[in-house]
């Protein structure tokens, strides 16, 4: 249970809050938050508005003492193990307190993953990029696909790269423009151009954050401008990003991770021995711009001097196209939803926002819950492996095939293509598929384990339809409409795994 604050310490917090405009009308009220978009707000619009409020809320919630907050890198992986989770944990157990520790890239994942899952699936898939994932000299070997997650220069070639649009992200060329909900990523040194031998390899790949306030003008005239001489007198103004991220360098004010003393500590919970001071927390990010608005340098804090790097931004769109350059070699895009990702906090919903969905490739939950309520024509089909995928619009499953091997999957209204193929695996716990509608979903044929159906109704068992198996539920009914090789069975037959089921 959260601990009351000491007036001081609200005081701290009001004081923050107002000076990043989080006391304002921006952002919705817990009665006006919804996954549903208005007449005055687009999907697009909305998922930047739940990315500003999302990462508001957490940074609120690591005010209190009682949660761990601090930063620490991720680690590869092993060859064939999948997609890693951040180390975070917004809600404490009865086992284990609420903890924070991660550093940029992590958090930006965490971010995603929980907003929008399938924009987070579309970082991931380029980490498997050739560019990503091979040597180009003895001591400069990049292995991203045994990454965890995206780091930044992996995020800051993707915003600069020619299917970013089309893969759902919409880049902001005048950093001057940043909106609240924007992701900001840059690459350093070698990290900038692999290729080249004569860059330095830094120690981190560069750094992601994300706006939560527009930006301001510094004034030329402000205490150590230059930062010790360091700006490029190409500079044609530096602006001040309010920004939450995951970092251990003291940013400009108001940096919320910061002591009595100006600095970062630990907490007295330390989640891991690898845990650093610092974590997840609000603060200011100077960039300096050329007269296009581009970055030329960037500057984190106070103590620290501006340093050139390879920046790019963008804010999340609401329509992603399934091409070539987002899917895996099987032509899906693959995603992995964490079992830490909250579907509500602090009062509102996430993870429902509708993202529409088109191209030739195909959907692959590989775990968590994922739902699916955009207006999709997508030509690759959906496939469960594991997780639970929840389809609440008419279209949410596209125009192909459906495979259910793994997991669960409910239908809020008939969304099965009438030309596709649904297949089951036999290996389904009862009721894996609820079809939680009225009247009946049309698709051309059924496939439990090996055995193929082309005619008549499918349901529950006590349901109206004319065959029944235990691994659907509720009341819908699956009508058939392939041509039958002969006759259907007479009314009230069970399938066969039905009947291997009571035996």
């Amino acid at each position: 249970m959260r601990r009351r604050f000491a007036l001081t310490e609200y005081l701290v917090v009001f004081l923050l809050l107002v000076s990043f405009g989080f006391l304002t009308q921006r952002y919705p009220t817990e009665e006006q938050a919804t996954d549903e978009p208005t007449e005055s707000m687009s999907p697009s619009e909305l998922l930047s508005e739940r990315i500003a409020l999302f990462s508001f809320e957490v940074t609120y919630s690591l005010q209190d003492n009682g949660t761990s907050n601090s930063y620490s890198h991720q680690r590869l992986l092993r060859a064939k193990k999948q997609l890693g989770e951040p180390l975070v944990q917004l809600e404490a157990s009865d086992t284990e307190a609420a903890f924070v520790s991660t550093d940029c890239s992590g958090w930006l994942s965490f971010v995603l993953n929980t907003v929008s899952p399938l924009h987070e699936a579309v970082l991931q898939s380029q980490r498997y990029l050739p560019e990503h994932n091979q040597a180009y000299s003895k001591d400069f070997v990049l292995r991203e696909r045994r990454r965890p997650w995206a780091r930044a220069f992996v995020v800051a070639h993707f915003l600069r790269a020619g299917h970013v649009e089309t893969a759902g992200f919409e880049p902001v060329e005048d950093f001057a423009t940043l909106q609240p909900g924007d992701i900001v990523a840059y690459a350093m040194g070698r990290y900038t151009q692999p290729t080249d031998e004569t860059r330095p390899k830094p120690k981190d790949t560069g750094h992601v954050f994300l706006v939560v306030e527009s930006p301001t003008v510094i004034d030329k005239e402000t205490e150590d401008y230059a930062g010790q001489g360091t700006l490029s007198e190409k500079v044609a103004k530096v602006i001040a990003v309010p920004s939450v991220d995951s970092s251990a360098t003291v940013h400009f004010a108001h940096d919320s991770r910061v002591n009595a003393e100006g600095r970062y500590a630990l907490p007295e919970i330390v989640p891991h021995p690898r845990a650093k001071a610092g974590g997840v927390g609000t603060g200011t990010i100077w960039l300096a711009l050329s007269e296009q608005g581009r970055v030329l340098q960037r500057r984190l804090g106070p103590h620290q001097k501006y340093r050139p790097v390879l920046a790019r931004a963008a804010r999340l769109r609401g329509r992603v196209s399934l091409d070539e350059a987002i899917v895996d070699e099987q032509g899906d895009l693959v995603v992995h939803v964490f079992d830490s990702s909250p579907a509500e906090y602090g009062g509102v919903s996430y993870g429902g926002t509708p993202v529409d969905l088109t191209g030739d490739g195909g959907i692959r939950l590989a775990s968590g819950r994922l739902v699916m309520s955009g207006d999709n024509d997508f030509a690759g089909g959906v496939t469960v492996d594991a997780g639970a995928l929840n389809v609440e619009s008419a279209t949410g499953l596209g125009a192909g095939d459906v495979t259910v091997l793994g997991g669960t999957m409910t239908l809020k209204e008939p969304a099965i293509a009438n030309d596709a193929t649904l297949t089951l695996s036999e290996d389904l716990q009862d009721g894996a598929l609820r079809l939680d509608f009225e009247g009946r979903d049309v698709a051309y044929s059924l496939l439990i384990g090996e055995t193929e159906h082309r005619c008549g109704t499918w349901g529950a068992p006590g349901s109206e339809a004319q065959f029944v198996d235990p691994v659907f539920s509720g009341p819908g009914i699956i009508e058939l409409s392939a041509e039958a090789p002969e006759p259907c069975a007479p009314s009230g037959q069970q399938s066969a795994r039905a009947r291997r089921h009571t035996q």
